[in-house]
């Protein structure tokens, strides 16, 4: 498992700062730097890089996703920002053939391989790719290479600045038809109410993201995560402006979806406020 993704991203002069870990070695990083994967509390798994959490429920975006793969398992899938690789693991288990796990926190990564080797599913490897880097300034896509590609609780991360060429990069990517399955965090996420007056007064002047706050590790709402997982900014949408964006890209919008957060009071995915998704199809 040496070298660049081949079938998925562009041969390894035009990778830029992307590598595809070795597998052998990632597990033993893993064990030298004695890398473990942190303990879930309500749901959700803490990163090491200050980017929130991963969640080890599945949400519906997610399960249509998976359900993708299991009936195209030989395309060539895509996840970015996949933390410790429970959807990756999945959708290997369900016949993935290809499917590149991408995260900018390489410990991470390494954390899945180590996991994946101790729960005794190496078979799982040769599917597998690990990719490490920024998407997309470190990550090249080949033109019209991939089936679907999952960017979940992943562009609140992205800035008014940065979100364009992202999801420029995504359409790029994905073969004619090819999906894009998205969730991000709503202005009206519980526990943020703090930062709606700003977010309103925003919308108000009709700017186009008006839910980017560039001082959220700094914001009340911020305060009650552990200070390992707060980001220094994050960029909140409502479901029109979030299809708008993939609209103005070049997408057909298929599903929409409003979410309620899973914690210790709320045990599934419902509808809510707090979350917003789509599944897009590139047209």
């Amino acid at each position: 498992m040496k070298g660049y993704i081949t079938t998925i991203l562009c041969a390894s002069s035009c990778v830029g700062n992307a590598l595809e870990l070795d597998i052998s070695q990632a597990i033993s990083d893993a064990e030298a730097q004695k890398l473990t994967i942190p303990e879930e509390s309500e749901y959700r798994v803490p990163t090491l890089n200050q980017y929130g959490y991963m969640f080890t429920k599945f949400d519906p975006i997610v399960e249509r996703f998976l359900h993708l793969i299991e009936s195209n398992p030989e395309q060539p899938f895509f996840e970015v920002g996949g933390a410790y690789g429970n959807v990756a693991e999945a959708a290997l288990e369900k016949g993935a053939k290809n499917y590149g796990l991408n995260d900018c926190e390489e410990r991470h990564l390494k954390s899945f391989a180590k996991k994946l080797q101790d729960q005794g599913k190496t078979e799982l490897f040769q599917a597998l790719h690990l990719i490490s880097g920024r998407c997309p300034e470190d990550v090249k896509i080949g033109p019209n290479s991939l089936e679907a590609m999952l960017v979940n609780k992943v562009l609140h991360f992205f800035s008014p600045e940065t979100i364009d060429t992202f999801v420029q990069w995504i359409y790029e990517g994905l073969k004619p038809n090819g999906r894009v399955f998205v969730m991000t965090i709503s202005p009206f996420y519980k526990g943020h109410q703090d930062l709606l007056a700003a977010y309103q007064t925003k919308k108000e002047t009709g700017i186009r993201f008006p839910g980017y706050c560039s001082q959220f590790r700094e914001s009340k709402a911020a305060q009650k995560y552990e200070e390992e997982t707060r980001p220094a900014s994050l960029l909140f949408m409502e479901l029109d402006t979030l299809k708008q964006l993939f609209i103005q890209h070049g997408f057909q919008i298929e599903e929409e979806f409003e979410l309620a957060i899973i914690d210790q009071d709320n045990h599934e995915w419902m509808p809510g406020q707090d979350m917003v998704g789509i599944i897009a199809q590139k047209i």
